[in-house]
């Protein structure tokens, strides 16, 4: 299979988002990527954002982005409920499409998703960045070499401060918001990660703030098998703290700096009794490697670096913790 390594994939960026501020930087960096274009429905939003980041091209809407033949993929950060709906479009269009977490807030609606991609031909991922970071791919290996003995509990934590003062898409059911959704979802896909496999089974607990429907605390406990489970705690209520830690039997490693800014050092602790083990990284963009894995399988025309199942995977075990925080019982996946 031929290898397109001297040019760039095109990229425009669907939406004005926040998230756009850490993700489009890796786009602009990324050794075989390149920002074209920015699109939003709001036109001042998208020459404000174009401006920001140096995209030499302007959209007052999705489709006219879509409809432009030299863009060849599309980073699609809209709201949760938009991001099936515009992945199939862009996918319609011949697009590739790196779509933010979460991919879908009901598993089977992948299935149309899967459908469209494979049809055009094109590739689409789910963008969880953290799992491209060397940090990760060292924790991998260190377990893989048996440094800690067999695996029996992750531990992860992702939070932070949501103010309430004004609307915030985040605290709104009807437009997918949650801390499952917004930050618990990593901690899921981290334990996913870490075990190589999927939970059996889960129990959950949340809190509501005062006036709100959906999960802004939750503490849950993800069963994978043979006495081994995923401890998760994540909230838009306190923080803020990212990382997680893994438990074998013969020692610990702990992992800071995960989902936040990729520009801080990178560290793991190794714990083997008494004696700690400490490894820093340099900072490094996860989001660009992100990037630049993705645009290498489009360019190469290969698989994504992770399938649209591991992303229906991820999608339901996150039911199944609003399942149980609903029913307050566990529920097996």
């Amino acid at each position: 299979m031929s290898q397109e390594t001297n040019r760039k994939l095109r990229f425009g960026v669907m939406g004005a988002a926040r998230i756009n501020r850490r993700v489009v930087p890796g786009i602009s960096g990324a050794n075989n990527a390149e920002l074209v274009g920015i699109a939003s429905r709001d036109r001042a939003k998208a020459e404000a954002a174009a401006q920001q980041f140096g995209a030499r091209k302007i959209y007052d809407n999705y489709e006219a982005m879509l409809a432009d033949a030299e863009i060849e993929a599309v980073y699609i950060p809209l709201p949760n409920t938009m991001h099936i709906e515009w992945g199939i479009k862009a996918a319609e269009a011949g697009k590739h499409a790196l779509i933010e977490k979460p991919l879908a807030l009901k598993p089977d609606d992948i299935d149309a998703l899967q459908a469209a991609a494979q049809k055009a031909g094109v590739v689409v991922m789910e963008a969880f960045m953290y799992r491209f970071h060397p940090q990760q791919l060292r924790v991998k290996q260190m377990i893989a070499d048996g440094a800690i003995g067999d695996i029996k509990v992750v531990k992860a934590t992702n939070a932070f401060i949501l103010g309430s003062d004004n609307y915030n898409i985040r605290l709104d059911e009807n437009m997918g918001g949650g801390a499952t959704w917004d930050v618990g979802c990593y901690g899921v896909n981290v334990a996913r990660f870490i075990f190589g496999q999927e939970p059996v089974a889960v129990y959950a607990e949340a809190s509501l703030r005062e006036g709100s429907s959906v999960d802004s605390s939750v503490a849950a406990i993800l069963d994978f098998g043979e006495n081994r489970r995923a401890i998760l705690d994540y909230s838009l209520d306190y923080g803020r703290r990212s990382f997680y830690e893994v438990m074998g039997t013969k020692g610990t490693i702990a992992v800071e700096n995960m989902w936040q800014e990729p520009e801080p050092p990178a560290f793991i602790y190794r714990r083997d009794g008494n004696l700690i083990e400490t490894e820093e990284m340099p900072p490094i963009s996860h989001f660009q490697l992100e990037v630049e894995a993705f645009s290498q399988a489009a360019l190469n025309k290969q698989p994504a670096p992770y399938s649209l199942e591991d992303a229906r995977a991820n999608a339901r075990a996150c039911v199944a913790i609003l399942r149980s925080i609903k029913e307050g019982q566990r529920i097996k996946i």
